[in-house]
């Protein structure tokens, strides 16, 4: 059994990657910020890889062949 079956669902998991990926980002800047007694670094470690990993996860099912 196929876990994405059609196109559309590719496409909405793609977004749902990149997106998540720029929350990781935006929560990595923003909590320090707010909070910089708090900070922690293997926090911020994971977070970066996560943000990372859904980038690339992303990218990965967005890869779309161009054409010249």
């Amino acid at each position: 059994m196929r876990f994405i079956r059609t196109e559309k669902q590719k496409e909405s998991l793609a977004k749902y990657a990149w997106d998540a990926s720029k929350i990781f980002l935006a929560v990595m800047v923003i909590g320090p910020v707010a909070k910089p007694e708090s900070f922690n670094a293997w926090i911020f470690l994971g977070r970066i890889f996560a943000s990372v990993g859904l980038g690339i996860l992303g990218f990965v099912l967005d890869g779309k062949e161009i054409k010249p």
